[in-house]
């Protein structure tokens, strides 16, 4: 029994008790005393009930390699992250030094690291310095020049010619994997220990983790797969081979990049950036269609990375042109997503809502890079930066919205992104209930998962519990997880709901 319970279903509004049967739903009602019996009854007065949340776009092994290394999160200056790398270079017994989250954006030097700076600061170790996108990196001297670097599209140079360290898009991928080849087992393990703990404590009961072969390879997206973790991890890979995934047993696509990101000013846009360039397709229209067609013929659905407007118009063209192929009915059923769409146009929009396309979406991104005055604004101008992100077309045209992170390049935090939807700093933003909703059955929605989501009789116990109404709370940002429920089994909190299981 708790004060109240959101099964957001609008029809019932009077919900205060939930029975659990092994790992399903077997009643849910007004009145505790009007339950069939049970073996076991909990009073959770005070608190409040809604389905567990779903992060449906995560990087999971390197959160937790943030969660449990170096994160340059929050840095103000190059100084400062030069300094947090010293600090911890100097007290790790870690051979490969693995750090992420530096934005350069404001930073007073006007600059970003490079390979001289990390070899000042951290002298002969192994360095792997992640950008907050995730789009670009900074390495060591000793990595960067073990690299192909002739061979490789990306490399930033310095006036004479001379490589500076900051390397985009497949350079950046090849130094990852030059310097990730040589963390052990056990650190990387630690690594997914510590997401799902994370993720269980802020009320995540799956995460939809995005196996990018540049980031950590199919081995780690296998992992991920395989294993038995606390909370439910459904897992997508990122290659244009429509079969290579599923033939592992993972979905297609998920976090295939049609497009980079616009901090490392490699999002594809029409209207160009402030200080030079449009961004980059990475694949060829005839692949990407190719891609869409076999997927929709298998009944597969397929997602990709979009964030400009360019990259957007690719990915819809395919689906339209997999719908021509296979009929529309075929497309709508796959549920295919797009990962960020970031910079639509309000036609981009309307033709995802007509072929069922789920908008993957990230409202952080908003606000820590929307508005007047950040990152957007400086790269495309207000009006572009206030229509990026739009949540309230995606809601006004009925396109299902599936809320997540994108962790490392915003926290775990879906308090904070219900949060910032509500806040949009263009004014498109939603309210609190359909933010909730897209951050809880939007993820169920786009995975296929009928048989979860809704708190209701039959359907699969993913609940979380909190310590107030989180629809009634001023900022629902400082609510307190007090349980969180997977498949019936308590995950996390202190409460008896069953056995805890341990990462």
């Amino acid at each position: 029994m708790a004060e109240g319970v959101h099964t957001l279903d609008e029809r019932d509004t009077t919900a205060r008790a939930v029975l659990v049967d092994g790992e399903r739903i077997a009643w849910i009602g007004a009145e505790p005393a009007d339950a069939p019996a049970s073996d076991q009854r909990l009073d959770l007065a005070g608190a409040w009930i809604t389905p567990s949340f779903v992060d449906a776009h995560v990087h999971a092994t390197a959160t937790g390699l943030s969660l449990t290394g170096l994160n340059l999160a929050g840095a103000e200056s190059l100084a400062e992250a030069l300094r947090r790398l010293a600090e911890h270079a100097a007290t790790s017994t870690e051979p490969v030094v693995l750090g992420d989250g530096w934005d350069d954006f404001a930073w007073p030097e006007g600059r970003r690291p490079t390979a001289a700076d990390v070899a000042r600061v951290a002298p002969d170790r192994i360095v792997l310095l992640d950008r907050v996108d995730r789009h670009s990196c900074v390495v060591d001297p000793a990595t960067l020049a073990g690299l192909p670097l002739p061979e490789l599209d990306g490399v930033d140079r310095d006036a004479s010619g001379n490589p500076t360290g900051w390397l985009r898009e497949r350079a950046g991928a090849a130094a990852r994997g030059k310097v990730l080849a040589q963390v052990s087992a056990r650190r990387f393990q630690d690594a997914r220990a510590a997401a799902c703990r994370a993720a269980a404590a802020l009320g995540i009961g799956s995460l939809h983790e995005m196996g990018v072969p540049g980031m950590y390879g199919l081995d780690d997206a296998l992992v991920w797969m395989r294993g038995a973790w606390p909370v439910e991890v459904l897992v997508w890979w990122a290659e244009l081979d429509p079969d290579r995934g599923p033939a592992h047993g993972l979905r297609p696509g998920g976090d295939l990049f049609l497009d980079g990101s616009i901090g490392s000013r490699t999002a594809a846009v029409s209207h160009g950036y402030a200080d030079g360039g449009d961004g980059e397709l990475f694949h060829d229209d005839e692949d990407v269609r190719a891609f869409f067609s076999a997927c929709t013929a298998d009944g597969r659905g397929a997602g990709v990375h979009a964030i400009g407007d360019r990259a957007i118009e690719q990915a819809l063209s395919a689906i339209e042109a997999a719908a021509a192929r296979h009929g529309s009915a075929a497309v709508r059923r796959c549920r295919h997503r797009i990962e960020h769409v970031e910079l639509p146009t309000r036609g981009h929009v309307r033709r995802m809502a007509a072929l069922g396309v789920v908008a993957s979406v990230q409202p952080a991104f908003d606000a820590t890079w929307g508005g007047d005055d950040q990152l957007y604004a400086r790269c495309f101008g207000t009006e572009v930066s206030r229509r990026s992100n739009p949540l309230a077309w995606f809601d006004a045209e009925r396109v299902i919205m599936a809320f997540g992170s994108d962790s490392t390049v915003t926290p775990l935090d879906p308090w904070g992104a219900v949060s910032a939807a509500e806040r949009h700093r263009g004014g498109l933003g939603l309210s609190r209930r359909a933010a909730l909703h897209a951050h809880t059955r939007g993820g169920r929605d786009v995975a296929g998962q009928d048989e979860v989501g809704p708190v209701a009789a039959g359907k699969r116990a993913d609940l979380a519990v909190w310590s107030e109404n989180p629809l009634a709370v001023e900022d629902p940002r400082g609510l307190d997880c007090l349980a969180t429920v997977v498949q019936g089994r308590g995950v996390y909190g202190d409460l008896p709901l069953a056995a805890t299981h341990d990462a």
